[in-house]
C-alpha cells in the first residue's frame, strides 16, 4: 500500500481529540433525590452499563471517520506490477478502420467512437510517454513512435479503408515497434468491433511481456444485406449468346426481407431488373438472363441498396468475348473435312487448316485452339512448339492416326506431362460413358442423358499408360471402362486425348457437333471475373519482353505494374493501388485488352461481432496476457490511469468515512 499524499497521514493525531473528550468527560450530572434507595441502585446500574456502551461505540465511530477522511486526502493505491518512475511507456494502439465500422453505435459510428477512446488513452498517459499508431492500411507511419500530439493528429485523421486485416496480424505489427524499445513499459490497446470473421483470437502468440487490452466498440443494431459473390453458369462467353449469371446474397439481419429489388448493367447498361426474397440470417441465389450484344471486354455490375454498411452492395464482374477464336488444324495424309464442317459454318471461329509439310510454326502462336488430325509421328520441334503453346494457355486435341509412331508419341505426351498410348486394341469398342456434368457437354443435355442412348461404335483404339497424373477428367469411355476422350490440364493450358482416329463413325455421329464445338469454345482466353481489394492478386498472359507495356486504368486510375517474364509466359502483379471497387482495364501490346473488375473484401460483411462476455471467456480460456477494457469514452481515461498507477482507494475511504459519520449521529439520536 502506498500513498499519493503521504504527508496528510500527520493529521491521524487528530485520532486523541474524541478519546480526550471520552477520557475526561465533561458532560455535568444533576442530582435527584429519590425515597426508596433500593430502586436507585438498579436505576443506576442499568443507566451506567448503557452509557458505557454508548460512548464507546460513538468513540469508535469518531476514531474511524478520522481516519478514513484523513486516508481519503493520502489517497492510498496499490501499485501496479508494471509501474516505475523512472520507466516510460510506449503504447501501441490499434483502430480497426474497415468498413464494418460504418455501423452506428450510440452516438456516432463505430469509427468516430473507436477514435474517441483512442485519444482519452493517449491524454491518460504523460506527455514524455511515447505512441503508435496503426490502422488496417498498414502504412510506414503506423511504426514509427510519435509524441502525444502528434499521436492524436494522426487518430483523428484516421479514415474507413478497405483493407481488412486480423486482429493476430495487426498485434505483431505493434509488438514489433514495442520491443525494439529499451527501459520501456510496453502495452497494446485494440480498439475494434471485434468481427469473428476476422478475430483471430485462437491464433495469438501468448506474450507474458507485452499485455493487451480489448476496447470494445458495440453497434446499437446488427443488419447487413450484401451481395456475396456471382458466377456464369456456362464457361464459354458468345455474342448474341444467352447468359445465366448466378447472384448469392446473403441477409446479416434477424428479420426477413421481401421483394427487396436487383439490377444488373452490363456495360453501363441496365439488362436484368429483378427483385428477391430472403429468409433471416440466411441466403439466397438468384437467377438473372441476359443476352450479349456486343463482343470485347464486358464489364458488369450488380446493385442493390442497404444502409448504413454500403460497400457491399455493389458487386463488379468482367468477362471476355472474343471477336474470333483462331482454330489450327495440323493434319497428316487421308483426312476428312469433318472439323472444317463443325468450324467453317459460324462467324466465332476462324479456322484454317494446313498439312504438316507445308505448316507454318508462327501460326501456333497465334491460335486459340491447336488440332493434331492424323499423324503418324510427332517431330521434335513440332512437340516443343506446341509444349510451348499449352504451357502459355493454348488448348490442344490430339486425334491419332490409325498407325501411330508409339514411342515418338510418348516422348511427344511425356512433354505434356500427360498419359501416352502403349499398345492398339482393335476390338470393336463402343463408347458407353458421358461425363455429361463436364464443360465440353454442360449445355448439351436436358438433364441426365438416357441409359438406351446409342453412341458410336469404334472399330480400333489405343490404351493409355494409366498414369496418376493430376487434373485428369474422363470425358468418354468405352463400355469396358477403357478411356476414349480424356481431358489434362496442363500449367495455363489444356489437352484434349482422343485414343482414337478422326476417321471413324464418330464423326458421323450427333455428339460430335456440340464435342468439338464445346472445344473450340472452351478455348477462348478465359481470365478471372473479379478480384478481391487487398490480396496480392496476379494474371498471366502471353510473354512478353517490355515490361513497361502494361497499364491498369480505370476512372482517374492509371498505373504501371510489376512484371515478371518467364520462358512461357508474363506474370503480371496486379496493383496494391486499388482502393475503389469497380471496372478496370489492363491494356496490353498490340491493343490487348483485358476487363479486370475488383470487389471489397467480403469478410467484412458479416457484422457478427463477439460480444463483451465471449471476449472475457476467450481471455480466460485461451490464458491470454490480456484484459478487457468495458468502459464508455468519458470514464477510459481514470481507467487507463488506474491501470498505470495501480489501485487507488480514495473514494472508498471517503464513503466510509461518510459512514462512520452517520453512525455516531444515528448513536447520539437513537440510543439516549
Amino acid at each position: 500500500m502506498k500513498f499519493v499524499y503521504p504527508e496528510f497521514l500527520y493529521a491521524l493525531f487528530a485520532i486523541a481529540i474524541p478519546i480526550l473528550i471520552h477520557l475526561f468527560n465533561f458532560r455535568k450530572f444533576k442530582r435527584v433525590y429519590f425515597s426508596n434507595v433500593s430502586f436507585l441502585k438498579e436505576v443506576k446500574q442499568e443507566t451506567q452499563s448503557k452509557a458505557k456502551l454508548k460512548h464507546l461505540l460513538v468513540l469508535l465511530s469518531r476514531i474511524l471517520a478520522i481516519i478514513f477522511l484523513v486516508l481519503a486526502f493520502a489517497q492510498p493505491y496499490l501499485p501496479s506490477n508494471s509501474s516505475s518512475a523512472n520507466i516510460h511507456n510506449t503504447v501501441g494502439i490499434y483502430i480497426d478502420n474497415s468498413f464494418s465500422m460504418e455501423s452506428v453505435g450510440e452516438n456516432a459510428s463505430l469509427l468516430d467512437e473507436a477514435k474517441l477512446k483512442a485519444t482519452e488513452i493517449v491524454r491518460s498517459y504523460k506527455k514524455t510517454d511515447r505512441f503508435v499508431i496503426c490502422d488496417n492500411t498498414f502504412s510506414p507511419e503506423s511504426q514509427r513512435l510519435l509524441g502525444a500530439e502528434d499521436a492524436i493528429n494522426k487518430i483523428e485523421n484516421i479514415q474507413i479503408t478497405p483493407e481488412t486485416r486480423f486482429i493476430t496480424s495487426s498485434v505483431l505489427r505493434l509488438k514489433d515497434v514495442l520491443n525494439e524499445q529499451e527501459k520501456s513499459n510496453p502495452r497494446v490497446y485494440l480498439i475494434s468491433d471485434f468481427q469473428k470473421s476476422t478475430t483471430d483470437i485462437h491464433h495469438a502468440v501468448k506474450d507474458s511481456i507485452v499485455p493487451i487490452f480489448f476496447v470494445p466498440v458495440t453497434a446499437h443494431e446488427i443488419s447487413n444485406l450484401f451481395i456475396d459473390s456471382c458466377w456464369f453458369n456456362s464457361p464459354t462467353h458468345v455474342q448474341f449468346q444467352q447468359e445465366q449469371l448466378s447472384v448469392q446474397i446473403r441477409n446479416n439481419a434477424n428479420k426477413d426481407l421481401e421483394n427487396i429489388p436487383l439490377k444488373l448493367y452490363v456495360n453501363d447498361q441496365l439488362v436484368s431488373p429483378a427483385s428477391f426474397s430472403v429468409k433471416a440470417n440466411d441466403k439466397t441465389v438468384v437467377s438473372l438472363n441476359f443476352q450479349n450484344k456486343t463482343s470485347g471486354t464486358q464489364n458488369g455490375r450488380i446493385e442493390i441498396r442497404d444502409h448504413p454498411v454500403t460497400m457491399d452492395d455493389d458487386f463488379f464482374f468482367s468477362y471476355q468475348i472474343s471477336n474470333a477464336i483462331h482454330v489450327l488444324e495440323i493434319k497428316g495424309q487421308e483426312t476428312g473435312n469433318e472439323l472444317q464442317a463443325v468450324y467453317k459454318t459460324d462467324s466465332v471461329f476462324n479456322f484454317s487448316s494446313h498439312h504438316i509439310a507445308q505448316l507454318d510454326y508462327s501460326l501456333i502462336k497465334k491460335s486459340d485452339l491447336v488440332i493434331l488430325n492424323n499423324l503418324p509421328t510427332i517431330s521434335s520441334g513440332l512437340a516443343a512448339s506446341i509444349h510451348h503453346f499449352v504451357i502459355n494457355g493454348g488448348s490442344l486435341v490430339v486425334l491419332p492416326s490409325n498407325d501411330v509412331d508409339l514411342e515418338g508419341y510418348r516422348e511427344f505426351l511425356a512433354l505434356l506431362t500427360t498419359d501416352y498410348y502403349t499398345q492398339v486394341d482393335t476390338s470393336m469398342s463402343s463408347i458407353k460413358n458421358i461425363t455429361h456434368k463436364h464443360e465440353v457437354y454442360q449445355n448439351v443435355f436436358e438433364g441426365q442423358p438416357k441409359s438406351n442412348i446409342q453412341l458410336p461404335k469404334i472399330h480400333q483404339h489405343y490404351l493409355l499408360s494409366g498414369n496418376k497424373t493430376a487434373y485428369e477428367t474422363t470425358i468418354l469411355s468405352f463400355k469396358n471402362g477403357d478411356a476414349a476422350l480424356t481431358e489434362y490440364k496442363v500449367e495455363k493450358g489444356r489437352v484434349y486425348l482422343s485414343t482414337f482416329s478422326s476417321q471413324t463413325n464418330f464423326s458421323k455421329h450427333a455428339i460430335f457437333v456440340p464435342t468439338f464445338y464445346n472445344i473450340g469454345l472452351l478455348s477462348q482466353p478465359n481470365y478471372p471475373s473479379f478480384y478481391t481489394i487487398g490480396n496480392n492478386e496476379t494474371l498471366e498472359v502471353d510473354r512478353v519482353e517490355n515490361e513497361r507495356v502494361f497499364h491498369v486504368t480505370g476512372t482517374d486510375f492509371d498505373v504501371i505494374p510489376k512484371t515478371q517474364s518467364t520462358n512461357f509466359y508474363t506474370t503480371i502483379f496486379l496493383p496494391q493501388d486499388i482502393r475503389q471497387s469497380g471496372n478496370y482495364l489492363l491494356l496490353g501490346q498490340n491493343n490487348q485488352q483485358i476487363g479486370l473488375a475488383f470487389n471489397y473484401n467480403r469478410l467484412e460483411s458479416d457484422l457478427t461481432c463477439y460480444t463483451k462476455e465471449e471476449l472475457k471467456e476467450l481471455i480466460t480460456t485461451l490464458s491470454l496476457h490480456a484484459k478487457l477494457l468495458d468502459y464508455e469514452i468519458n470514464s477510459m481515461g481514470s481507467a487507463i490511469q488506474e491501470i498505470n498507477a495501480g489501485k487507488k482507494y480514495w473514494k472508498l475511504c471517503i464513503i466510509l468515512g461518510l459512514l462512520f459519520l452517520a453512525a455516531e449521529i444515528a448513536l447520539i439520536k437513537l440510543l439516549k
